[in-house]
């Protein structure tokens, strides 16, 4: 007979990604002193991403530079909804 574990529906539900996410993120937190989740986290990673590109997408075209900074407005909202001030 095999030894079957049941686990609480709570926590068989959430994956792994979604625990990872909730967690606290130690670098995020002690620069802005407060807690931030890895979630937040990678919020305010895509900001930055979104920035340096679009400071570099001027010197290729307007349209590109145009679609980068509807892309930097959007991750701002995203941050912004993920709980950041």
């Amino acid at each position: 007979m095999k030894n079957l574990i049941a686990l609480p529906v709570s926590q068989a539900t959430e994956s792994r990604i979604s625990l990872w996410l909730n967690r606290k993120n130690v670098l995020f937190s002690s620069i802005m002193e407060e807690r931030v989740s890895n979630r937040q986290a990678v919020f305010i990673f895509q900001a930055q991403v979104s920035f340096c590109i679009l400071s570099f997408s001027f010197f290729i075209h307007w349209l590109a530079a145009v679609a980068c900074l509807c892309w930097f407005v959007y991750s701002l909202l995203l941050c912004r909804k993920g709980g950041l001030r």
